[in-house]
């Protein structure tokens, strides 16, 4: 298994997945008509972080137990795990 790859996967799964959230979110604002189009982005951003949360979680990262998908959750300086969806967690609770 090369861990350098799987790394970069990881982090190009991260950064179109949330390309795709911020394009939803946009075209949800201006409300054009283009209801099939915002769905379809919609279910490619859900697969998308079902993918990373897989990749993740194989790769041995810490995920959210709280969310669905699982979202990777951060260390602070304090020890406090957080999770950039649904707030901080208690570290017993992170996956």
């Amino acid at each position: 298994m090369d861990i350098d790859a799987l790394h970069s996967t990881l982090l190009s799964i991260a950064v179109v997945s949330e390309k795709l959230r911020a394009t939803r979110e946009k075209m949800s604002a201006s409300e054009n008509g283009e209801v099939s189009l915002t769905k379809l982005l919609y279910e490619m951003e859900e697969e998308l972080r079902i993918a990373k949360a897989a990749l993740a979680g194989e790769l041995g990262f810490s995920l959210c137990p709280r969310c669905w998908p699982p979202e990777l959750v951060t260390a602070g300086r304090a020890g406090r795990i957080n999770c950039v969806r649904c707030g901080e967690i208690s570290y017993e609770r992170a996956a």
